[in-house]
């Protein structure tokens, strides 16, 4: 699948409970690399009040989706980090968007090799949320 001696750059896509955590798991053992969830990330830059960070809860607070420039700026940064840069990455989440993808070929080591479509049924994806679904009462 992956030329020899290549960083594997990898976009996994998928509806909610379509099990990209489970792959995401099995892909990052299977070739090493370093997994990248957008919505992890996002979490991260609030938590230590980056530019980004600041930013993106404004949105949040908002009840807002956080803008395309914001998330691609986060993912270009994160990408041409060294572990990135040495190991090859996982995107989980990102691109979301086609101006998301577009600017994901332009990206300094953002030209993915493969991508992954977790295409699962409607019925199976409602039965897999309502029973993650956590009720206290």
């Amino acid at each position: 699948l992956f030329e020899e001696n290549k960083t594997p750059k990898i976009v996994i896509l998928g509806a909610p409970a379509s099990g990209k955590g489970t792959q995401c798991e099995s892909i990052k053992t299977a070739f090493g690399v370093v997994h990248l969830s957008t919505g992890d990330m996002l979490r991260a830059e609030v938590e230590k009040m980056s530019e980004i960070g600041i930013e993106a809860k404004s949105y949040q607070e908002a009840g807002e989706m956080v803008p395309d420039n914001i998330i691609i700026a986060m993912v270009e940064e994160r990408i041409q980090e060294s572990d990135c840069l040495e190991k090859g990455w996982l995107l989980d989440g990102f691109p979301r968007t086609a101006a998301q993808a577009a600017a994901l070929e332009k990206m300094n080591n953002g030209k993915a090799d493969a991508v992954i479509l977790l295409n699962v049924d409607d019925d199976k994806l409602v039965d897999r949320v309502v029973g993650r679904r956590r009720d206290p009462e």
